[in-house]
């Protein structure tokens, strides 16, 4: 499988740069603005139900138009749920107990390993010694930022088992777009329309349907329309799904190991979630690490 693992900086189409750099900033507000509406409001099915259905709305036109006929319906399936609502969902649930800079780095820090580890076993792409490294400095960050200074739980184990399995999800959706080169408009056509259709049905039971919705403060319920429903679920999808076809899933994924330093920002400000000295100790690791994995490669 081409991909970039060992590109220099220099050689990666800026495009793709920019593209993965904007999903990291809207990603970081994901996290913060989902672990404030499933803390506050929202029910983890309503929010994952509210985000693909609001995006399969705003999409209706082109879904219409789009050639369903020709749809090679496993590989869709594996597109669409890769990073529908199975990750999602998982997600939202891990939020309702673990804090957002926690999540954040459970999430994108173990994201390149597995797209790596995945890539490995599905088509035996070497792993350069930089990468190693930045696997374990990758690592030792994610364990200084999980840590909590209390005793153990099984619940803070739920919450990391649930964000890895979540990280195995979208590695595999990731790997998927690159290795049978799914173009940017079949993506927008079944990611949004096939996640809202399956989820329908699981909505309607784990949960109060509308009347959940409308007893939703207006406010909040317009926010999360507007950045989870547009903002996440197809800007974002849009800009990621670029991002891997022009600088390819494992360079993506680096770029998205930079999320957890900017979520931690974020989670300061809007949530006032402080992490630890030894947090913030994991933070500075995953943002430097992948600096110094550059200057190697330069």
């Amino acid at each position: 499988m081409k991909d970039t693992v060992n590109s220099s900086p220099s050689s990666l189409p800026l495009w793709g740069i920019l593209s993965a750099c904007a999903v990291v900033f809207i990603w970081s507000g994901w996290v913060v603005s989902s672990r404030w509406g499933i803390t506050g409001d929202f029910s983890p099915v309503d929010l994952t139900w509210l985000r693909f259905t609001s995006a399969s709305l705003v999409l209706l036109p082109f879904s219409l138009r789009y050639p369903w006929r020709n749809v090679p319906w496993k590989k869709a399936l594996v597109i669409a749920l890769g990073c529908g609502f199975p990750y999602v969902w998982l997600v939202y649930i891990a939020l309702t107990i673990t804090p957002s800079a926690n999540a954040s780095v459970l999430i994108n820090g173990f994201l390149p390993i597995v797209t790596s580890i995945l890539a490995f076993i599905a088509f035996r792409t070497p792993v350069s010694r930089a990468v190693v490294g930045l696997f374990i400095a990758i690592f030792i960050a994610t364990g200084l930022m999980a840590y909590q200074p209390i005793h153990f739980s099984w619940q803070n184990l739920l919450g990391i088992l649930l964000l890895i399995s979540a990280t195995a999800i979208l590695a595999t959706y990731m790997l998927a777009v690159k290795t049978w080169s799914v173009s940017l408009r079949d993506i927008m056509a079944w990611v949004p329309l096939l996640n809202a259709v399956i989820l329908l049905p699981l909505w309607l039971i784990y949960s109060d349907g509308l009347d959940a919705i409308r007893a939703l403060p207006v406010k909040n319920l317009a926010f999360h329309i507007v950045y989870q429903g547009i903002i996440v679920s197809v800007l974002a999808l849009f800009l990621f799904s670029y991002a891997i076809k022009q600088i390819g899933a494992f360079a993506t994924s680096l770029f998205m190991a930079l999320v957890p330093s900017v979520t931690a920002i974020l989670a300061l400000v809007f949530c006032a979630e402080y992490p630890s000295p030894i947090q913030w100790a994991g933070i500075i690791l995953c943002s430097t690490s992948l600096i110094v994995y550059s200057l190697a490669n330069r």
